[in-house]
């Protein structure tokens, strides 16, 4: 049975994630005791390098099922993956829904990831991607955009 796009999406999410050394990688120890939810320690080479035929594979399939999501998250990623990996990673999902030029549609809203980075709520610590509105001017990361306003667009558009 084939996966649904949705599955592949969140499967590609993981594997990116797991593929990329230097990603923080939550760390429970040899018994599984450790801090839950606590980034400990990078990813190692060796443990991305087992996760690339995985990415690899499900690149593929997503890129042959919706090469316009594919297209749009690819760039975010590689962009991601070179810099900051304290930064949250760019969701795949969030590249699905978007307009004739490409670019996200949430709530009515026309979305670019500026490649800003914003603190994710009152933890200077983590950090996220800001998202800016081509029409109404709206900036704000993921958790911001879920309780944003409808997209209110100026006279002009």
């Amino acid at each position: 049975m084939r996966a649904t796009l949705q599955v592949v999406m969140l499967n590609l999410q993981h594997a990116a994630y797991q593929s990329t050394p230097g990603a923080p990688i939550k760390d429970y120890g040899p018994q599984g005791k450790g801090p839950m939810g606590e980034y400990l320690r990078p990813n190692t080479e060796a443990e991305a390098e087992k996760r690339r035929p995985d990415f690899e594979r499900l690149s593929a399939e997503l890129r042959e099922r919706d090469p316009g999501t594919y297209t749009a998250w690819r760039g975010d990623f590689e962009f991601w993956r070179a810099g900051d990996l304290t930064v949250r990673m760019p969701r795949v999902d969030a590249y699905e829904k978007r307009d004739e030029e490409g670019l996200r549609i949430f709530r009515g809203h026309r979305l670019i990831n500026t490649r800003e980075t914003a603190p994710w709520f009152d933890d200077a610590e983590k950090k996220a991607f800001v998202w800016e509105c081509r029409r109404c001017g709206f900036k704000g990361h993921d958790a911001n955009l879920i309780g944003a306003p409808d997209c209110a667009p100026g006279k002009d558009d």
